[in-house]
């Protein structure tokens, strides 16, 4: 039998909300959870080790560790400490004797470590020390920095850590980040599609639903929505009164949505803030189109991949996007790109949405079939798989 343990700190909503904590990334977690699910449709027991973690409140408050099931997948979350230093050591040493009992039985086992985190650390150990399989799964290049400082060094120092004992290779967000690692081999993995039936009727609704969401900031082009949204305003256009802004999500940008939603100016935008995953289900259920906005020339641009495009494609959405990353890749012909990072060029593809609503809705269409044709979960699954466990059969 062919075992993989996910080591990372995906959340489940009751999780995070019974823990407080306010600083996961639910596109992580639903990365993480999908992916679990495509090996498990091709035969690998695949089982998620969560760190559980979050921001501490100093409120002495202490989690024990808990198993359930997450959307089908068992989830061991490990005790967390709302308490600086002493939440870090605990985590840190919480990891080691639930590899240990996981060690036994028969079969190829792999320990996939979620980006390179501090608190892997004495996993990573143990996982070498019970001869699984590790192997990393970078979805965050880090960014250049040329000026020496103490967290450019511990960035380098773990990077060093994680390129010696990650010894069976890399899953990638982006092809671009096989420069970031000197761990061989690599595959680029997106995450999976779980294409959903498109609701009958979205495109002949009288506005026009579009949705920027996940960290909102002006790395993830929050700032060119905010422009493009005062400069429709100011020009009064007609057809954008048909139009309508929805934010989600959470980060420094917010406050600015928050205040063109006190405008009552066209086009309305709405903020909704951190939603819960069934909020979130209910608004991509309306949405027509989504936005993902990481800047052409942002330091984001190759160092990963907005998975949110795979989602939104998915769920019929049509997807406006920057030409970053792997996306045309992935998409091909089924998105509308932009090539330039600024107002004028993000309007105008708007303008188009808005005037050709049945072309735009085939397009959405045909970016949800080039979706299931490369990211559904038995094709990822199989994959991934063969990837993880074949070099040892």
């Amino acid at each position: 039998m062919k075992s993989l343990f996910y080591i990372c700190n995906a959340l489940d909503d009751s999780t995070r909300l019974e823990r407080g904590i306010v600083t996961d990334s639910p596109a992580a977690s639903g990365k993480i959870f999908h992916v679990c699910k495509a090996l498990r449709g091709a035969d690998v027991r695949s089982m998620v080790i969560s760190m559980g973690r979050g921001r501490q409140d100093n409120s002495g408050r202490y989690f024990q560790s808990k198993v359930k099931r997450v959307n089908g997948i068992t989830v061991i979350y490990l005790p967390f400490f709302h308490y600086p230093i002493l939440s870090e050591l605990l985590s840190l040493v919480s990891i080691i004797p639930i590899l240990w009992r996981l060690r036994s039985g028969k079969g190829v086992k792999v320990s996939l470590f979620y980006n390179r985190m501090p608190v892997y650390f004495l996993g990573l150990v143990m996982s070498k020390v019970l001869r699984f399989r590790t192997i990393l799964d970078l979805e965050d290049g880090e960014i250049t920095i040329t000026k020496w400082s103490l967290s450019n060094f511990k960035s380098k120092m773990l990077t060093g850590i994680f390129d010696m004992l990650c010894t069976d290779g890399a899953l990638l967000a982006c092809s671009a980040l096989e420069k970031a690692t000197k761990l061989r081999p690599t595959i680029c993995c997106y995450g999976t599609s779980e294409v959903r039936s498109t609701t009958i009727g979205k495109n002949t609704l009288p506005q026009v639903s579009i949705l920027f969401g996940g960290t909102v900031s002006v790395d993830t082009g929050a700032q060119l929505l905010i422009d493009a949204i005062m400069f429709l305003r100011e020009q009064g256009f007609p057809w954008a009164k048909n139009i309508q802004f929805e934010i989600s999500g959470k980060g420094d940008s917010i406050i600015e949505f928050v205040t063109l939603a006190k405008d009552n100016r066209k086009p309305n935008v709405i903020v909704h803030g951190r939603t819960t995953d069934n909020e979130y289900r209910q608004l991509l259920a309306r949405t027509q189109v989504g936005l993902a906005l990481k800047p052409n020339s942002g330091v984001l641009a190759h160092t990963t991949f907005p998975s949110k495009v795979i989602e939104f494609a998915s769920h019929g959405i049509l997807v406006v996007t920057t030409d970053i990353s792997d996306v045309r890749e992935v998409l091909s012909d089924g998105a509308i790109y932009l090539v330039e990072d600024n107002v004028q060029n993000l309007v105008d593809k708007l303008h188009w949405i808005a005037k050709n609503r049945e072309e735009a809705n085939d397009l959405a269409l045909k970016g949800k079939r080039n979706i299931a044709e490369t990211c559904s979960p038995k094709i990822v699954g199989k994959k991934l798989k063969q990837f993880l466990f074949d070099a040892e059969d």
